[in-house]
Formats: structure tokens, sequence, C-alpha cells
């Protein structure tokens, strides 16, 4: 049982009051997690536990677990490195293989596997001003070439951000801004596209703190990641997503009884683009 204080509706806050109530949750044993990604990149898996939502710390890699992956029948255990926290390597994927992950750890046994899809080939990518309803948004469009038009291909998408505004001094680190996941359902054929809504021209304006993680400012570094994945680790990130509204964990496509993914992916990255307000043109839709 834990207490937490509520804030009561409008009225009653006019009159500073506030409700004690009773959270009624319950604790279970702490489960694996497992985030394991081969990409043309190179390797990284992630082993920790799940925490209760009582504790604000993040759970360490563990660094007891034994790593790994497998492919044509050649099996590599992958090291644990202290510096990233994690079990990471430069050995790449190859798009058109399947990968297994194994994972060895306090006596149970985790594995996976997925297949690498070949790359899209990014073609443009910008902001843009859109007006929706009454808003104009803040969004940036990706172009990309679809690398198997006949079949259809799955994308896992992250865009990240370094800033130097004030707001965010001592933290000048890459931080994800924006992710999703999409098929080619509903594009041009052999082109994929992506819109992602930022934030909108009134939030901007406004400047209030409770928006500025989504708000960009002159000087903000952008670049995206475009990742191809097969259709398991598709599911897994769409259940995410939704699973966040509703409070429940999504299917992992690992065995054993743990929680997280497996995934085996080719990136396509944009170029950076130093955000400027005053350059961000108003959206025209494509021929």
């Amino acid at each position: 049982m834990r207490k937490i204080l509520y804030l009561i509706s409008p009225l009653m806050a006019l009159a500073a009051c506030t409700k004690e109530i009773d959270f009624d949750y319950h604790e279970v044993e702490p489960l694996v997690v497992i985030e394991g990604l081969v990409t043309d990149e190179g390797t990284s898996v992630v082993v920790t536990r799940s925490r209760s939502v009582s504790d604000p710390l993040p759970s360490p890699c563990r660094k007891d677990a034994v790593v790994t992956i497998t492919c044509d029948g050649k099996s590599t255990v992958i090291p644990y490195d202290a510096k990233s926290e994690s079990y990471c390597s430069p050995m790449a994927g190859v798009a058109g293989k399947t990968y297994q992950l194994d994972v060895d750890l306090d006596g149970r046994h985790y594995e996976a596997s997925a297949y690498m899809p070949p790359p899209a080939t990014i073609l443009a990518a910008d902001f843009f001003w859109m007006s929706v309803v009454d808003e104009r948004m803040l969004v940036y469009e990706l172009w990309a070439l679809d690398p198997d038009p006949s079949e259809r291909t799955h994308f896992w998408y992250r865009m990240d951000r370094i800033s130097h505004h004030p707001h965010f001094e001592g933290k000048t680190s890459t931080e994800p801004y924006r992710w999703g996941v999409l098929d080619d359902r509903g594009c041009p054929p052999g082109k994929v596209f992506i819109d992602m809504m930022a934030t909108s021209e009134k939030a901007m304006d406004k400047d209030e703190e409770d928006d500025w993680d989504y708000i960009l400012y002159d000087g903000d570094s952008i670049t995206c990641r475009l990742m191809t994945i097969d259709r398991p680790v598709y599911d897994y990130f769409s259940s995410l997503r939704a699973g966040q509204r509703g409070g429940a964990n999504p299917q992992s496509n690992i065995s054993g009884g743990c929680l997280g993914y497996f995934a085996a992916g080719s990136v396509s990255r944009t170029d950076t683009i130093v955000f400027q307000r005053s350059r961000v043109k108003e959206w025209q839709k494509a021929e």
C-alpha cells in the first residue's frame, strides 16, 4: 500500500485543499529484461531486471550473463563493455540473414531470432509547418525508398536531438525526441514517408516549462534513424506504444519468460539538421 497526495477538482483547489488517498498496487518479483539489437552498424545487448514502481533508479546491466549471437551456424560470445554498460561488439549484421540471440543468466536460458531486412534509402527529410484543425504544427517529414515494394515492409524510426538552449544547461548529450514504428501501407508505390509531429506553434510561442522537452529551439541538432525490421519486432513496438497508454507490458519475442525484445535491422540515417525556426517552410502536398 502506498500513499500519495492527490489534488482534487479545480474548485476545491482554489481553497488549497488536498486529499490523501490510498493507491493499492501489487509488488511482483523482478523479471529479466533483455534489449538486443543487431544492425549493420554493430551489436548491442542490455540485460537488466524490472523494478518496482516505487523505485526511481534505473536497473544497471547485469554483468554475469552469457550473451551469444549465432548466424549461419557460427556463434559469437558478446563481451560485456563497462564503458557502454552493455554487451556490445562491432560485429555488423548483414541484410538477408537471420540472427539468433541466446542469453544465459542465473540458471535460466532465453532465446530469440530475428530476420534482418535490406535497408531503406533516405531521399529527403526536413521540417515544415502543417495546419491541423486550428493549429499550426511543426512536422518533420521523411521520405525513403521502399526496399521491397512487393512485400509488406516494417520500419522503426527514432529522432534524436542535442540542445544547447539555456533551458537544458549542463545537459548536452543526445536525447531521444520522437520514435515510432510503421509499415508501408498507404505509402506511394516504391516509397515510404513519415510525418512526425514535433510541437505546435502556439507551444513554441508560449515556451512554458511543461513543454520544454517537446519544443525545438534554434541551434538544436536533429538527426533521425530509420531501421527496417521484421514483423515480430514491429508487433512488439506497436504493442509497447499501446501499452504505455494502458499500463500493459508488450509481448516479448524472446522465449524463456522475460521482458524485452531482440531485433535485427538495417539502419539508414539522415544528415544532421541544425534547427532554425525562421527557415521552416509551409508544407505542400507531394506530387
